[in-house]
């Protein structure tokens, strides 16, 4: 080969395809130059193709694989050829500079230049690969990165989305419950206010009003916004607060569920008014401590009022009663002593009848007097039997005619009758007992005087109650009838005359049946007992 500067010539190698390759590469004409700066222009241009492309299919830069698909792939074809054809030159010329040092190849200048350039062009083609391969890695881990990022950033997005939905579905049901628990406060306040009891919250150590309703307020005779602020201790009596304190404190302590008391309040205007008051604690759920004192107090002023008032009457009663018992043991005192007197009275003057009755030697004259000590005796055995009673003013008559009618029997002349008394027990007073023992006197003494000449024979006294309340005394014998004489129409003798008296002052009708015996019948449609 010749080396044109110096007029060197050197004929190419006649044999072996790599001697040939050489020398056609490292010929010193000018396309030696042009083929090493063409492989280098195109391999630096597929190197940027290519890093474009892997940029583009990355997701790292504009799509230009869709945009210009043809120009990338024959950019990148023969860029990549060109690149490694001008590497592979630059060291084949390498190679060849060093075979013609070894073997004294002719070696011009321009083709070491020319050497020289392809194999630094294709130095920096492979740094240009490997710095291109470095920055797409690059771009592909920040890629990567960016890729992990979004798709966090995506599920932060949705994470954030569901907290948003739950956070409004939150911030619904606290509204709701704002709302329920505002209704809840409403509903609560209207009851507080418009209860027709007064209702009082207080805070539970020192007893301070926070709220008082209508009612508690006007029991003191106040307006409900006086009271709050206040001590409510104030408006119990200063002798009553012990008591009520040690009380409280047990429900404070716990040591008692309901502070339960009947109790004196202290008025606007200095009176006291009685309530029933029961108050509750409201603690913490966790702690227990005291939260709230809530009081409901009822108004009992009345109650007490009307007790006291009571209390009144009946010391008031007793003093009567006590009175009156005094005046009814000095009456019957007094009844006794007059009862005892007339009775003593009756029996003087029977005792008189008796010594004049010994005196008289007519026959009518004795009978009279007889008659006349039958009368007293009736008498004396009322007030006997009013002061043996418990009340000085009745008494049960059925003793009463058991005994008259017996003793009439006893002073008669007939021994031999059969007496019979049938009387229910019935209480009686003074009024009725005396005319009625004067009427079975009478009606008696008449049967034994008429009835029984032969000194024998039956009488029955009857006493009843009927069913319609009137009372009927039946006085029946079995001897001879009376006569005309000696009935009750107004003709006979002073006996009849006495029993027709008292029976219109008994309301009473008197029938003599005179068919078989001497029957005489006394009804009283409308007694008085008493």
């Amino acid at each position: 080969m010749l080396l044109k500067g110096q007029g060197l010539y050197r004929s190419p190698p006649t044999s072996g395809a790599l001697p040939l390759l050489t020398h056609w590469i490292g010929d010193g004409r000018p396309r030696s130059k042009a083929v090493a700066l063409a492989a280098g222009a195109a391999g630096a241009a597929s190197s940027i193709a290519l890093g474009l492309l892997l940029k583009a299919q990355t997701g790292g830069g504009e799509p230009l694989m869709a945009v210009f698909p043809i120009l990338l792939v024959v950019c990148l074809g023969w860029g990549a050829i060109a690149g490694w054809v001008s590497l592979i030159a630059g060291v084949v010329g390498a190679w060849y500079f060093y075979l013609g040092r070894q073997f004294s190849f002719v070696v011009g200048e321009e083709d070491v230049r020319a050497l020289a350039v392809a194999l630094v062009v294709g130095v920096l083609i492979i740094g240009v690969c490997l710095l291109l391969r470095s920055c797409i890695v690059s771009l592909q881990a920040s890629n990567a990165a960016s890729l992990l990022l979004a798709t966090g950033l995506a599920d932060r997005g949705r994470e954030l989305d569901n907290l948003n939905a739950e956070l409004t579905l939150a911030l619904s049901d606290k509204s709701s419950a704002v709302e329920a628990l505002s209704l809840t406060e409403a509903q609560f306040r209207t009851s507080f206010e418009a209860a027709a009891v007064g209702k009082v919250q207080a805070e539970p150590h020192t007893g301070r009003i926070i709220r008082a309703n209508r009612a508690f307020a006007e029991m003191l005779g106040y307006e409900p916004q006086e009271l709050e602020g206040r001590d409510g201790w104030e408006f119990t009596p200063v002798e009553d607060r012990a008591e009520e304190s040690a009380a409280y404190r047990l429900v404070l302590e716990g040591r008692q569920a309901v502070y339960l008391r009947e109790k004196r309040y202290l008025r606007r205007d200095g009176t006291t008014i009685w309530g029933r008051v029961s108050a509750t604690i409201t603690r913490s759920p966790q702690s227990g401590a005291p939260l709230l004192a809530i009081a409901v107090i009822e108004n009992i002023d009345h109650r007490y009022k009307a007790e006291a008032e009571l209390v009144a009457a009946k010391a008031e009663l007793e003093g009567i009663l006590a009175d009156r018992d005094a005046t009814i043991l000095q009456r019957n005192l007094l009844l006794r002593e007059v009862y005892h007197r007339v009775k003593n009275n009756l029996q003087i003057i029977d005792g008189l009848l008796i010594m004049q009755g010994r005196r008289i030697a007519d026959p009518d004259a004795k009978a009279a007097i007889a008659s006349l000590r039958g009368r007293i005796y009736a008498l004396g055995l009322v007030h006997q039997q009013l002061m043996g009673s418990h009340d000085l003013e009745t008494f049960d008559i059925a003793p009463f005619l058991n005994d008259l009618s017996a003793n009439i029997l006893e002073g008669g002349a007939a021994r031999n009758v059969v007496l019979s008394v049938r009387a229910p027990p019935l209480s009686v007073g003074l009024d009725f007992a005396l005319p009625l023992g004067l009427i079975v006197t009478e009606l008696i003494t008449n049967s034994l005087k008429h009835a029984f000449p032969s000194g024998q024979g039956n009488l029955e006294v009857i006493l009843e109650r009927l069913a319609d309340g009137a009372i009927v005394l039946v006085v029946a014998d079995d001897g001879r009838h009376v006569e005309a004489k000696d009935t009750a129409d107004g003709t006979g003798s002073l006996g009849m005359t006495i029993i027709t008296g008292l029976a219109k002052q008994l309301g009473g009708k008197l029938t003599i049946n005179t068919s078989q015996g001497t029957r005489s019948e006394l009804r009283i449609a409308a007694p008085s007992l008493t």
